[in-house]
């Protein structure tokens, strides 16, 4: 096997100094192509249901340790009949065989089993076998349906697409200083953030604490002010009510004191004025004009006797004439204002009650009431 490759070779005595084998140009290209199926047509090796037992595997191509295949047109295989009382799991390859020097598909027939299982694929220095399909054999079937087919072209585990083997550049060292410059920069903006965090989650903190306390005192005051609003309220509320039942206690005993007070008074006047009647003669008012008249021819003798008399004379004279005027009016008493004045002494009378005033107020009031009386009576 060559090291190095490829060399022309030199004829050396009429031979070639140098012959390259097919296992050198397969580690060759194994350097920079992986096993698996190419992935154009996209269907390529694709395992499909065909007729009965029968499936087909399409045109496409395959590479396996630096070995090329191609199946160049769709090719038929049979599987085996259906077990009777179990299932089975077939598996439909592609084989390298080194020892047969070809490659080719193939199928591994599953075991039956209430659990099938594919077989495992066989992997050495002289086989190489890529899955290109799973195929579920239920017990008794007699042909094969797309959804008994399980695709495994595209599982690297058991089969995987060509790929080169150089999958990536390195490029660590060329962006080692863009990727410390940026693990720098990351790193202090997590430090800055971390600090405003912490700083923002301290003012929240703290704005709650002032919010929370806050309230507490105003729902304190609001309290306060509540419970005090309706102490004084409450005060204020059972202080009218005090003076309403006072105001209603003394409007009654005043309204019972002058009630009383004028039956009293008027029982007292009907007294008196029984008494006094019986004294004035039956036809008080006849009596009463007879003397008005008698003074008044007195007067008018005293008038013409005195028309030539001193000023004094006649002063006293029309003073005499004004009471004999008043005497014609009632009995010479100004009843308008001893009613007045009378009802005032009433008044008077029942202060003393609670004044501690002289009885002899109510007794002159009495008297006043009873002129006034008289005034208007006769």
């Amino acid at each position: 096997m060559a090291d190095s490759l490829p060399f022309n070779a030199i004829k050396v005595d009429g031979e070639f100094d140098r012959v390259f084998k097919a296992e050198d140009w397969a580690w060759y290209f194994a350097t920079f192509l992986a096993s698996g199926v190419f992935p154009k047509p996209s269907d390529g090796l694709q395992v499909v249901a065909h007729s009965g037992m029968e499936i087909r595997v399409n045109m496409g191509y395959a590479f396996i340790n630096g070995y090329a295949f191609r199946n160049p047109t769709s090719k038929g295989v049979m599987l085996d009949r259906a077990e009777g009382a179990q299932n089975r799991v077939d598996r439909v390859v592609v084989r390298w065989d080194l020892v047969l020097r070809d490659i080719y598909i193939d199928v591994l027939k599953g075991v039956p089993s209430a659990k099938p299982v594919a077989a495992a694929l066989t992997r050495n220095t002289e086989v190489w076998e890529l899955a290109l399909a799973d195929i579920y054999v239920g017990k008794g079937v007699t042909k094969i349906l797309t959804q008994n087919i399980t695709d495994q072209r595209f599982n690297s585990a058991v089969c995987g697409i060509v790929v080169g083997t150089v999958k990536e550049i390195d490029a660590s060292v060329l962006t080692k200083q863009f990727t410390d410059f940026f693990n720098t920069y990351s790193a202090a903006v997590l430090d800055e953030f971390s600090v405003y965090k912490q700083n923002m989650e301290k003012y929240l903190t703290e704005l709650a604490g002032i919010y929370e306390s806050y309230v507490t005192q105003t729902e304190s005051l609001f309290t306060q002010y509540e419970s005090q609003f309706n102490e004084r309220y409450t005060t204020f509320e059972n202080t009218l009510n005090n003076w309403d039942e006072e105001l209603l206690k003394a409007y009654t005993a005043f309204m019972a004191n002058m009630q009383l007070f004028q039956t009293e008074a008027q029982n007292d006047f009907n007294a008196w004025f029984e008494a006094i009647k019986g004294q004035l003669g039956e036809d008080a008012a006849g009596q009463l004009q007879l003397e008005i008249d008698g003074l008044t021819a007195a007067v008018q003798e005293l008038t013409q006797a005195a028309a030539a008399g001193t000023a004094e004379t006649k002063e006293a004279l029309k003073g005499l004439e004004e009471r004999v005027k008043r005497i014609e009016s009632g009995w010479g008493i100004d009843y308008k204002h001893d009613a007045v004045l009378g009802l005032c002494y009433m008044g008077a009378a029942y202060m003393s009650q609670h004044y501690e005033r002289e009885v002899d107020t109510a007794v002159l009031g009495l008297a006043y009431a009873g002129n006034s009386y008289l005034a208007n009576t006769f």
